[in-house]
């Protein structure tokens, strides 16, 4: 066994170490036979109905942008490709707030959407949605003009062309998509928290209620048990779709004017999200105004005495600039000595509930008086790994063999080929990825929230959220609106070095 190979089982046994002590010390028999497995299976119902409702209404709702964004090179294009930052960078603690404002406006009030099934699965839609347009669209791209001019001289008409041709091409990377938009909504916890409260409670949010609340390690142990075997199992079935490996290519052609009616009413749906969440950064409820005063409060000395928005943002930066750093060498060494037991378990720990993370890692704090910062840099590396290894995978496997095979034989070691050949080559993949994780960092609220550090170690999510559980909207629509200045500000220079990247491969 290669030596570098033995990284991957080192991360399986770490999984496995963790798990198995809290297993040890928590799986009582005799508390696993009270549980009411009738509430296990209401919470997979409720659980699996956000995640597939979620599913089939960002297809709904997708398809057309999708097309128009894989036949159309326009502004509305560009503008459609941005919204890819919001299922990965945008905090959900800031969709927490810009909903809440959007769901007591006037017009919406009288419906009784918020705190409602309702306002989960818009809030989820929001999220989720732009992962399938992206996966569709870029699907759409990998099919030659010529297969379907040669479909239409044989007589073929849209619709046969669509599920005899398009369809079977495009199926894996649309399965994907629609995977990735069902785990995201089956995992959700701050949206279902604080947009449908306890009524509405899935998985994740029983799980962090178990352990918090209730204080019944046991129940919470089993959740997150069953939440894990059923991920598991999904990404196994994903596992079976073949890989399209078809180039990206891309052409224009005519659509009806209905494609783009529909694909602004999408962007205008999402913008209008991200405008109203910063734009109310900017007004004062008392005074009916705007104005810069909440942000001046939020730094003020006397406010951070009892909200940390200060700290905790040198907190969130510290975490969110470092810990990327360490994710990334780790996931460019498996990819480079590939293993598929270990890309499958890799993937598989995104089905781990990051309350479940969150409270196995604290105890290990507590019984073997591990380092608390270095604890949560660990959980933060746990969460990361599967998502780097999927933003770095097709850069680093895809790498041309036979160059690296070349600079082997003119003696270059694997440091040097990488310091030489590969870096080089993969800098802007391994910033933009930087830039991806650190925004990830930024937002992430479940595990502080779970290991209930924040009075520790704050960071500017679990303040933000703070400061909305107490009634402070103004300043909590000041912190949001900070957040997603920032979030935004990385992305675009994250689609900037992807674009400079793509040209300089041309």
């Amino acid at each position: 066994m290669k030596l570098n190979s033995i990284f991957g089982y080192i991360y399986i046994l770490f999984w496995g170490v963790i798990i198995f002590v809290f297993c040890r010390d928590f799986l009582v028999i005799e508390e696993i036979e009270k549980i009411d497995f009738k509430e296990v299976l209401s919470l997979f119902k409720i659980s699996f109905l956000q995640g597939i409702i979620s599913v089939i209404f960002s297809l709904l709702i997708g398809i057309v942008p999708a097309y128009y964004m894989a036949y159309r090179k326009t502004i509305l294009t560009k503008m459609l490709e941005t919204l890819l930052f919001i299922p990965f960078f945008f905090p959900t603690v800031s969709t927490i707030v810009a909903f809440t404002i959007i769901f007591k406006m006037p017009f919406l009030k009288d419906l009784n959407i918020l705190y409602s099934f309702k306002a989960i699965i818009v809030a989820n839609l929001f999220y989720n949605t732009p992962i399938v347009v992206k996966y569709l669209s870029t699907a759409l791209k990998t099919i030659p003009k010529e297969i379907i001019d040669m479909a239409k001289l044989d007589g073929a008409n849209e619709f046969n062309i669509f599920f005899r041709i398009k369809f079977p091409l495009i199926y894996p990377q649309l399965f994907r998509g629609l995977f990735l938009v069902f785990i995201y909504s089956f995992l959700s916890f701050s949206i279902v928290l604080a947009l449908g409260g306890i009524k509405y409670s899935n998985f994740e949010v029983e799980i962090a209620n178990a352990f918090i609340k209730d204080g019944d390690f046991t129940k919470g142990l089993v959740f997150g048990l069953f939440q894990f075997g059923f991920i598991f199992i999904l990404n196994q079935i994903e596992k079976l779709f073949p890989t399209n490996e078809l180039i990206e290519r891309g052409y224009e052609k005519e659509l009806n004017p209905i494609f783009t009616i529909v694909s602004i009413l999408y962007l205008a749906f999402e913008y209008s999200v991200l405008v109203i969440g910063v734009l109310y950064g900017f007004y004062n409820y008392y005074t009916n105004s705007f104005n810069l005063d909440s942000f001046i409060k939020i730094f003020s000395k006397d406010f951070n005495m009892e909200f940390p928005v200060i700290e905790g943002i040198f907190n969130s930066l510290f975490v969110a600039s470092t810990v990327p750093i360490f994710v990334i060498v780790f996931s460019y060494i498996l990819l480079r000595n590939y293993n598929q037991i270990v890309d499958r378990f890799i993937i598989s720990t995104m089905g781990v509930s990051n309350s479940f993370l969150g409270v196995m890692l604290i105890y290990l704090n507590i019984i073997y008086g591990l380092n608390l910062g270095v604890i949560l840099g660990v959980g933060y590396c746990l969460i990361l790994l599967p998502i780097a290894n999927s933003f770095l995978y097709q850069y680093v496997k895809g790498f041309p063999k036979d160059i690296l095979e070349l600079a082997k034989i003119d003696g270059l070691n694997c440091i040097e080929r990488f310091f030489y050949i590969e870096l080089p080559n993969l800098k802007n993949i391994f910033f933009t990825t930087y830039l991806q994780l650190f925004a990830i960092v930024w937002g992430e609220f479940t595990i502080i929230y779970t290991m209930q550090i924040s009075d520790f170690f704050p960071t500017i999510s679990t303040v933000n959220y703070a400061l909305y559980s107490n009634k402070k909207i103004i300043e909590a629509n000041a912190a949001s609106t900070l957040n997603i200045i920032i979030i935004f500000i990385l992305f675009i220079i994250s689609i900037k070095i992807v674009d400079k990247n793509e040209k300089s491969m041309l």
